[in-house]
């Protein structure tokens, strides 16, 4: 590239953003606490491919730390996940005032069984 082409997208220099640190007690472990009022909870669907879900519930705010997984089933959803051969990924996480829209993709050519776990912790923070 030759100094008059000018850079976008992709080609721009790597920007560096500075992240806050955790909390580090006196005994140098990591403190790492969780809300009295967090919660756990799961939805289930089938799908493949990327899928955007909308898991309504109403205790979750916008300001939520919402953790995500995700897991094949089998036939029921509370007693028999695994870890088959297609490929799940938890892509994006955007919770909102009455819940939370999660993007995955189940890198598999016809619908599969899905369980989507969440770890709400709806404190302010």
């Amino acid at each position: 590239m030759n100094e008059n082409e000018v850079k976008n997208g992709s080609d721009l220099p790597e920007q560096v953003q500075e992240a806050k640190s955790l909390e580090i007690s006196s005994q140098g472990n990591v403190e790492i606490a969780l809300a009295q009022n967090a919660f756990s909870t799961f939805f289930t669907l089938r799908g493949n491919g990327k899928i955007l879900i909308d898991c309504a519930d109403r205790r979750i705010t916008a300001n939520s730390r919402v953790f995500v997984s995700i897991s094949e089933f089998n036939s029921d959803a509370r007693i028999n996940r695994f870890i088959g051969a297609a490929d799940f990924q938890v892509l994006n996480v955007a919770p909102y005032n009455g819940g939370v829209r999660v993007r995955i993709n189940i890198a598999w050519g016809s619908p599969l069984p899905v369980r989507v776990d969440l770890l709400v912790d709806p404190s302010n923070i």
